[in-house]
């Protein structure tokens, strides 16, 4: 009766193992092929080709839950569908642990802190993820496995995901900047807030891991900003102490940076920028700068709010001035130095620093 009590347990195992196996071979072969490499008779046809489990690529970028998650709700602009209505939850998990252990081997280091699990995205401690895994299974459906963008996002969205491949991580996107919009979204896009499913320092460390697997950082960006901070620094260097505060009580530390004047022969005046904004602005931008003027609701991103924190965290006046005079690409803020002068243009920065920016 022992025997038999202890051999139960072990048929049900087997026959688990069969029916995951079989599962494998009439849902996943055709496309991943019978060794799990991608080699089928579909994958000539399909672009991008199947994952091919085997590589070191994928046992770097697939951990078990992103797997988990594909295999059950797909992935956009890959011919790869979700089977949340074909498979259990149960048979979803199985097929992960399957391929993983059938084809993509997960080991383990030890270490002196003891034995650390490796899940394909590297070592894991108790935390449960790093940078990597956190990119893959969170930002790789939009931002594309290698950061240049997912071609569905691309096609799809307005504005495209950023690709970082063309960031200048210094000059273009500054760490501050990036872990305020993984932190808080960016309004007017698709790129949501993700402070309710990560914490603090899990949104540093996918912050960090992009800035050093994918972006740049050109020998000019470091030397300009060692002579002269930009426009776009200049906010961020604030931003990164208001990030401390609430996103109603943005706290600008640098106020000698922040009030910089738009340039040494160039002062606007506030009282003649408040004509030349309702006259030209606030169809796009609201009367109260907010960015709902009758306009907005057929503009695609919506028009800037002044009064985001984000917004009064960014602009000083020199980036003002820039924004206004040589428009914004990507949205459809015009270039007004077409039909205004300089002075004009720094009126209206003028108005909208003092009225919008630089209050509480």
């Amino acid at each position: 009766m022992v025997v038999l009590l202890a051999f139960i347990p072990v048929a049900a195992i087997a026959d688990a193992d069969k029916e995951t196996e079989r599962l494998y071979a009439e849902t996943c072969s055709v496309c991943h092929g019978e060794k799990g490499d991608g080699n089928s008779h579909a994958a000539a046809g399909l672009r991008p080709p199947p994952k091919d489990f085997t590589t070191s690529e994928a046992k770097q970028v697939l951990t078990r839950e992103y797997m988990v998650h594909i295999i059950r709700d797909g992935k956009p602009g890959t011919a790869m569908m979700g089977f949340a209505s074909q498979l259990t939850e149960q048979q979803i998990s199985n097929l992960s642990d399957y391929i993983r252990t059938r084809f993509m081997k997960d080991t383990t280091q030890t270490t002196e802190a003891g034995t650390k699990r490796t899940t394909g995205v590297g070592i894991v401690g108790e935390s449960g993820s790093t940078g990597k895994s956190i990119y893959a299974l969170t930002c790789s459906v939009c931002h594309g496995e290698d950061g240049s963008g997912a071609l569905w996002g691309k096609t799809s969205l307005n504005p495209p995901p950023v690709n970082f491949r063309l960031q200048d991580r210094i000059r273009d996107l500054p760490r501050a900047r990036m872990i305020y919009s993984v932190t808080h979204g960016r309004p007017g896009t698709a790129m949501t807030a993700f402070d309710s499913q990560l914490d603090a320092e899990e949104i540093a460390s996918v912050v960090d891991y992009i800035r050093e697997a994918f972006m740049i950082e050109a020998a000019s960006a470091t030397t300009a900003s060692a002579q002269a901070p930009a426009a776009s620094t200049v906010g961020m260097a604030v931003l990164h102490d208001s990030m401390k505060e609430s996103d109603t009580q943005q706290k600008k530390t640098d106020t000698a940076l922040f009030d910089q004047p738009i340039s040494d022969d160039l002062t606007g005046d506030a009282t003649n920028g408040a004509t030349y904004y309702m006259q030209n602005c606030t169809a796009c931008h609201g009367v109260e700068g907010k960015g709902d003027g009758p306009r907005a609701y057929f503009i695609y991103p919506r028009p800037r709010n002044f009064q985001h924190p984000a917004s009064k965290a960014r602009f000083n006046r020199p980036e003002l001035f820039s924004a206004i005079k040589k428009g914004v690409i990507g949205r459809e803020m015009p270039a007004w130095e077409k039909v205004m002068s300089d002075q004009q243009i720094a009126d209206i920065t003028e108005y909208v620093f003092q009225t919008f920016i630089n209050q509480p």
